[in-house]
């Protein structure tokens, strides 16, 4: 398949949060010692099963779901103690974060190279107003066009109206556009439902996504150009 077009999502796709050092010494202020390694392999424990049996949440506002969220994480990394004050804490710090939301050091380079390539690259996210501000803060929004927002076009992901929309807006062929998120349940499904084919990033191989048969895995966004070039074999 040779394709002309490749749409992204925004978080955990093009940007991250880094949020795992901060709560690991968060966590040891409350007498918890936990590697980097398995706070990074909670967050993305806990983050997948939201999307799995939870869909939708993570698209909250951070305070609606943040009690019930720190209540998987804690228990994912054996913590038995005062999680109410674990959880106020991590909130004071989170809006701390100044940006909150960091490129990928892949994504600039990637994008470029697409685009250089004469591929189209764009946007379909589910994300509230803020996120052309925070695309341009990243340093990625002048290379992206065009942006379809859930907030901004009224549907969002999996529903095959927000993808219509992106096509549309394109004049795009699905048969010949790539999705690439972190998103299955979102990104995957959604995209097969306008006949999209997807691409979907999973750092730890198949930890937290093991239910899944058949769907093709990437560790990072990087990894987009290879299957590009060589036809998504």
């Amino acid at each position: 398949m040779g394709y002309n077009f490749v749409w992204f999502d925004i978080g955990y796709t093009l940007l991250y949060i880094k949020r795992e050092e901060p709560f690991r010494t968060l966590l040891a202020e409350f007498g918890y010692e936990r590697s980097l390694e398995e706070v990074d392999r909670a967050f993305h424990s806990v983050a997948k099963l939201f999307m799995r049996e939870y869909p939708g949440v993570l698209g909250r506002p951070f305070e609606h779901y943040l009690p019930w969220y720190m209540g998987f994480l804690c228990n994912y990394l054996d913590i038995d103690g005062d999680v109410f004050s674990i959880c106020v804490r991590w909130k004071e710090i989170w809006r701390s974060f100044n940006p909150l939301w960091h490129p990928y050091p892949q994504a600039l380079p990637t994008i470029k190279k697409m685009i250089s390539m004469g591929l189209g690259v764009g946007i379909i996210s589910n994300w509230d107003l803020s996120a052309r501000s925070v695309l341009a803060d990243a340093g990625l929004l002048d290379f992206i066009n065009p942006c379809i927002i859930s907030s901004e076009v009224g549907f969002s992901k999996p529903s095959k109206e927000i993808f219509n929309i992106a096509l549309e807006k394109a004049g795009g062929d699905a048969a010949k556009s790539l999705y690439i998120g972190d998103n299955y349940y979102d990104d995957a499904l959604g995209a097969a439902s306008v006949g999209m084919d997807s691409l979907i990033i999973n750092r730890f191989g198949k930890f937290g996504v093991e239910e899944l048969q058949g769907q093709k895995l990437i560790n990072n966004v990087a990894e987009v150009l290879p299957f590009i070039e060589k036809g998504y074999k």
